[in-house]
């Protein structure tokens, strides 16, 4: 990774985590939303009163991913793995921004009228699973450099990105099945909440643990 621009990619990464992190706005918040019924993304609903922050997040975060990226394609020419995880942050990027610019006309868990009319929430369903997708993917190809590593730091890294594949694929399935079959299995706040902590936890630290292992 020495021949990119690294602490101005592990500050915009670390940026990103933090924005992302939109437990912080639920928390500032006075916590509007029922934790165990309501996801996350339902701040941004245009019904909600943090609508305009969660959203502001949304895309800060998105760009600042997009720009990590975009500042890292020259280490993408070096290991293929790299690349793996660059194209994946974009991905990820991608749909974040994209959940901010299409937000969901109400909030679901707040009454049954908004889940019945289903205001907006095809295409955000659809760029949210953009999101997770990317943040798998982020997992998965990160997991794949530090394996050339084996210092402590890395190895951390390492469990926290496997944590981050199995909770939001945990919470990709279970959606995905909640979706097809109608049938409502068990309120998805708390994991929501654990893989978004997660990855925002993730954001601000996988540049250290690749960079020590691309380094070897």
């Amino acid at each position: 990774m020495v021949t990119v621009p690294y602490r101005l990619m592990r500050n915009v990464m670390v940026a990103a985590g933090v924005l992302y992190c939109s437990l912080l706005l639920e928390a500032v918040a006075g916590y509007p939303l029922d934790v165990h019924q309501s996801f996350l993304s339902e701040l941004g609903a245009r019904d909600q009163a943090t609508s305009p922050y969660a959203r502001a997040m949304d895309l800060g975060a998105g760009v600042l991913v997009l720009t990590a990226a975009v500042l890292g394609r020259r280490a993408a020419r070096i290991h293929r793995d790299v690349a793996g995880l660059l194209i994946s942050s974009a991905v990820f990027g991608a749909g974040t921004l994209f959940d901010s610019l299409s937000p969901m006309n109400c909030a679901p868990s707040a009454g049954d009228d908004c889940r019945a009319a289903g205001s907006g929430l095809v295409l955000h369903e659809f760029t949210s699973t953009l999101a997770g997708l990317g943040s798998i993917a982020m997992g998965t190809f990160a997991l794949l450099v530090l394996r050339r590593a084996a210092g402590v730091r890395e190895r951390l890294v390492a469990v926290l990105a496997a944590a981050v594949v199995v909770t939001q694929a945990w919470l990709g399935i279970e959606t995905s099945v909640e979706v097809l079959t109608g049938n409502d299995l068990h309120p998805p706040g708390i994991l929501q909440r654990v893989s978004i902590l997660l990855v925002c936890i993730f954001l601000g630290t996988v540049l250290p643990g690749v960079r020590h292992a691309c380094s070897r």
